[in-house]
């Protein structure tokens, strides 16, 4: 049986009652890209407009695309507006939506939506799909065909789905054309459950990381945004660790933390081998640096000093936060005054914290991590017994890995 070539299924819809779109000049656009393309017998574009949810519950069993494509109305938490039988809006909820991609994900690898407030659906779509496009807000219409014309053109260029949402954000800033920042960009669990939003920024981000990662330990202050002030602290640090040269730098997800920072995750390419890591960044006056404390996760003392000795005095630790359910030797008969909170450290040491549960950063922490998620936070912390592992919270300084005099520089 001959393979079948990978189908793009183009799916719009402009219910009557919602304002019109012009999705038939986005479908012939992208349906020019492939004819443009070298690549044209590779790839094959099937499209269906005016689609109900039962088109589209057809249209992926007959085609089994790799890619879907919606352009339409979104409503965020109101949902997608599909088609009725009337042409009036169908307002498809995440669940079901999310529920019908996954009866496909053996063969559908991106799903793109193309419609205003779509973020919600597709942080759900990704639990199921490796690769999702939504939209974070509003967008432009002629933003919004911009984006999708220029998305396929990459695509049918056999680059990553990644590299083709980049260059379709460029082409909607290099068109002088609002909304560039809109798009969003998710990878499911299987590929680090990360997101991405669109900046202009993110060629010098990997420059700079590339550069600051490449250099000799003992040079890398001069990317920091203290610099000389940092270089005796940053010495102590590494120490005699062995330098490695990395060939490449991805920037894989984004998350602007204030008007300055950013957290970057990068993948970085080593002799063949992917990993992974996190870096804050300051973007201050066209001058981009490290965070140099936030980047490392440092700690006052170092945790395996820490663990070792204790500590008389709370200490500044960076850790990764969840809430706890272990309550160990002093704390063990404690639950009612105390809430358990797991720790961990950049380095996957885990330590079992507590916190009073009246205190303020104990209702703080709680309702912080009461999503059941890990969180990056700084904290004050020490020993009330012998086991070091099991510190005493003494207060939250940051939801962050930044602390504050640094978050208002």
């Amino acid at each position: 049986m001959p393979q079948r070539m990978p189908t793009v299924l183009l799916v719009a819809a402009s219910p009557v009652d919602q304002d019109r779109l012009r999705l038939s000049n986005e479908v012939k656009q992208i349906k020019q890209a492939l004819e443009r393309s070298r690549n044209r017998e590779n790839w094959t574009i099937e499209t269906n407009e005016a689609v109900t949810v039962d088109d589209l519950r057809r249209a992926l069993l007959d085609f089994r695309p790799a890619v879907v494509h919606f352009s339409g109305h979104g409503g965020g938490i109101g949902g997608l507006a599909f088609e009725d039988d009337k042409g009036e809006t169908h307002a498809a909820q995440t669940e079901p939506l999310t529920k019908l991609v996954h009866h496909f994900k053996d063969s559908l690898k991106c799903v793109v939506l193309n419609a205003c407030y779509s973020e919600v659906q597709a942080t759900e779509i990704r639990q199921q799909i490796d690769y999702v496009v939504g939209m974070s807000r509003g967008i432009d219409d002629e933003s919004a065909t911009k984006f999708a014309v220029a998305f396929y053109d990459a695509v049918f260029a056999e680059t990553t789905f990644r590299q083709a949402f980049d260059l379709a954000c460029t082409a909607i800033d290099l068109n002088n054309l609002p909304d560039h920042d809109v798009p969003v960009f998710l990878t499911g669990p299987n590929l680090g459950g990360d997101t991405l939003l669109y900046t202009a920024l993110i060629p010098q981000f990997e420059d700079l990381l590339l550069a600051y990662i490449n250099a000799p330990y003992d040079q890398r202050y001069k990317f920091t945004t203290k610099g000389d002030a940092i270089r005796e602290k940053m010495g102590r640090f590494y120490g005699e660790q062995l330098h490695t040269i990395v060939d490449k730098v991805t920037v894989v997800s984004t998350r602007q933390i204030d008007d300055e920072h950013w957290r970057i995750r990068s993948a970085v390419l080593v002799k063949g081998e992917k990993a992974s890591g996190d870096h804050y960044l300051c973007v201050r006056d066209r001058s981009i640096q490290i965070e140099w404390e936030a980047s490392v996760g440092y700690w006052s003392m170092p945790p395996k000093t820490y663990l070792a000795l204790g500590t008389s005095e709370p200490i500044i630790a960076r850790v990764r936060a969840s809430l706890g359910t272990s309550y160990y030797g002093e704390f063990s008969d404690k639950r009612r005054q105390f809430q358990s909170v797991d720790l961990r450290t950049r380095d996957n040491r885990t330590l079992h914290g507590y916190v009073r549960r009246p205190s303020p950063e104990g209702k703080q922490l709680i309702e912080l991590l009461s999503d059941g998620n890990r969180h990056d936070i700084t904290v004050t912390i020490g020993n009330v017994c012998d086991e070091t592992d099991h510190p005493f919270i003494h207060s939250v300084l940051s939801t962050s890995w930044l602390l504050p005099e640094e978050n208002s520089a």
